[in-house]
C-alpha cells in the first residue's frame, strides 16, 4: 500500500519529533537543577571547615519540635538553644578569634506603608539574639557585615522552611568561620531575631537600639517562601554593588533581577526592607527558597519537606558571599556612606542579573541594558518593512501592516492567555487536591 504521507508531511514530523526530544531534556536538566540534583550534601562527619548541610538540619530537627509563634512558649525554647549553640561556640574559638554573644529585648514603635496602607505598630519584649564573630583587635567601629534570619514562625505552621532552614544556615555558618581557622578581615554580625512574622518587629528593633547598627557596611537577609531551592537572589540594593559581590562569588548563582521588579505586588515583605530601605540604606541582599511554595506558612512545612542539597547550596553560597563582603573595599559603615554621598552625590543604579541553570551568572549595568533590550525591540518593528523594501514585488505596505498588527494582537492574546490558564489551574488544584496555592 502506498504511503499517503509526502516527504514534507515525512519531514515535518521529523521536525516535531526533534523539538519534542530536545523539549524533554532541557525539562529534565531544568527538573534537575530546582530540585538540586546537582548539589551532594555534606554529611555530619564532614571537614569542620566545610558547611555541612546534615549538621544544619540538626537544628532545624531541634527547631521543629515545638512551635515558635509570639506567646508560645516554643519561641523562648529557640532563642535558648541558639543562645546555647553561640555560647559553645565562643567557649571552642582560639585566642585570635572574638565572639560576642547577646540576647536583646526590643520595644519601640513604627509606622510604615504596606500594600498601599499606612500601618501603625506597637511592640514591646521581643527577643533578639545577636552574635559578632571578628578578629581580636577589632574595634567597634569597624564596618561589619550583617546576615539575618528570623527564628518565629506563623501560626499553625513547625517553620522547618520559614524560617528554621534560615537559622539552621546561619548556626552552621557561625561555626564555620569559629573552626575553620578563617579569621574574617571585618566582623561578621549574627542576628537571630525572634519577630519577624509581626511585620519585621525584631529587626526594627535592632536597627533602632542596637550597639552595632551603625558599623554594618552591608546585609545577608536570608528567607524562604517555600521550603527548598532555588536559593533566589530576589531583591538587591540599594546600588547594584551587592548583587556584583554576589556575581563574583557566588558558587551555584541563583539570581534574577526582574524579581525586584515583581516584588513590591507580592502581598509580603522581609527584613530586607527594613535595612536597605526603611531603616538603614544599608546595601543588602534578600535572598530566598522558592520551590514548595505551597507548604509556605501552612501545617506542611517540615523537616521532611527540605529537599536534599538545598541547604549545602545555600550554605556553600553563603560562606562565599560573606568572605566576599568582608574583603570588599567598598564596604562601609553608615557615617562613612553618608559622608561620601554628601561629597560626592553618590548615586549607584540597580544592575541586571540573571543566572543560567545555577551554573553562572550574567551580569550587566543598567546603562547597558537600555541598549541590549532595545535592540530586539528595534528589530521587531523594523524588520518587516525592510523586508517589503528589499523586496517591492512582495506585498503592499498596507498589507505589511495590517498581518503586523494582527501578529501584535495574536502575541497579546497569547500573553494573555498564558498568565489566565495558569491561575485558573491553580485555583482548580485547591478544589481537587490538598495542595495551596503556588506562589
Amino acid at each position: 500500500m502506498a504511503s499517503m504521507l509526502s516527504s514534507r508531511d515525512v519531514s515535518g514530523f521529523k521536525l516535531l519529533f526533534f523539538i519534542a526530544i530536545m523539549y524533554a531534556i532541557i525539562s529534565l536538566l531544568v527538573h534537575s537543577v530546582l530540585h538540586m540534583k546537582f548539589i551532594k550534601p555534606l554529611s555530619i562527619d564532614a571537614p569542620l571547615d566545610r558547611f555541612s548541610e546534615a549538621r544544619a538540619i540538626h537544628h532545624v530537627a531541634v527547631l521543629t519540635k515545638d512551635g515558635r509563634q509570639e506567646g508560645r512558649p516554643g519561641l523562648r525554647k529557640a532563642a535558648v538553644y541558639i543562645k546555647e549553640q553561640l555560647e559553645m561556640l565562643k567557649e571552642r574559638a582560639e585566642s585570635n578569634i572574638r565572639v560576642e554573644v547577646e540576647e536583646t529585648t526590643i520595644n519601640g514603635s513604627f509606622s510604615m506603608i504596606f500594600l498601599g496602607h499606612s500601618i501603625s505598630f506597637a511592640y514591646r519584649d521581643h527577643i533578639n539574639i545577636v552574635a559578632r564573630i571578628s578578629s581580636a583587635d577589632v574595634k567597634e567601629t569597624d564596618p561589619s557585615v550583617l546576615i539575618n534570619g528570623h527564628f518565629d514562625s506563623p501560626l499553625g505552621s513547625p517553620g522547618a522552611g520559614d524560617c528554621g532552614s534560615c537559622v539552621a544556615s546561619m548556626l552552621e555558618l557561625a561555626r564555620v568561620t569559629v573552626e575553620s581557622g578563617w579569621i574574617p578581615p571585618r566582623p561578621l554580625i549574627f542576628l537571630f531575631n525572634g519577630a519577624e512574622e509581626l511585620f519585621m518587629l525584631g529587626s526594627h528593633g535592632f536597627m533602632k537600639t542596637h550597639k552595632w547598627r551603625d558599623s554594618i557596611g552591608a546585609s545577608i537577609n536570608v528567607e524562604a517562601s517555600g521550603t527548598a531551592g532555588p536559593d533566589l537572589v530576589c531583591q538587591s540594593g540599594p546600588g547594584s554593588w551587592p548583587s556584583e559581590v554576589y556575581a563574583e562569588s557566588a558558587v551555584y548563582p541563583m539570581a534574577h533581577s526582574a524579581a525586584q521588579d515583581i516584588f513590591p505586588v507580592i502581598p509580603g515583605d522581609t527584613d530586607y526592607r527594613i535595612f536597605s530601605q526603611d531603616h538603614g540604606n544599608i546595601p543588602s541582599l534578600d535572598i530566598i527558597f522558592l520551590l514548595g511554595g505551597y507548604y509556605y506558612h501552612t501545617s506542611y512545612d517540615t523537616l521532611d519537606k527540605l529537599l536534599p542539597g538545598s541547604l549545602q547550596a545555600r550554605g556553600d553560597n553563603l560562606l562565599s558571599i560573606l568572605k566576599a563582603f568582608t574583603n570588599s573595599s567598598k564596604l562601609q559603615s553608615a557615617r562613612e556612606r553618608e559622608s561620601k554621598a554628601v561629597i560626592n552625590d553618590y548615586k549607584d543604579e540597580r544592575a541586571v542579573f540573571f543566572d543560567y541553570l545555577s551554573w553562572f551568572l550574567i551580569f550587566y549595568s543598567r546603562r547597558v541594558a537600555v541598549v541590549l533590550h532595545s535592540i530586539p525591540i528595534v528589530i521587531f518593528f523594523v524588520m518587516p518593512f525592510l523586508l517589503h523594501f528589499w523586496d517591492p514585488r512582495s506585498r503592499s505596505c498596507f498589507a505589511i501592516f495590517y498581518d503586523f498588527v494582527k501578529g501584535m494582537l495574536f502575541h497579546a492574546a497569547g500573553i494573555i492567555l498564558a498568565i489566565i490558564f495558569p491561575i485558573i489551574l491553580s485555583i482548580l488544584q485547591l478544589f481537587f487536591s490538598n495542595y495551596a496555592l503556588i506562589w
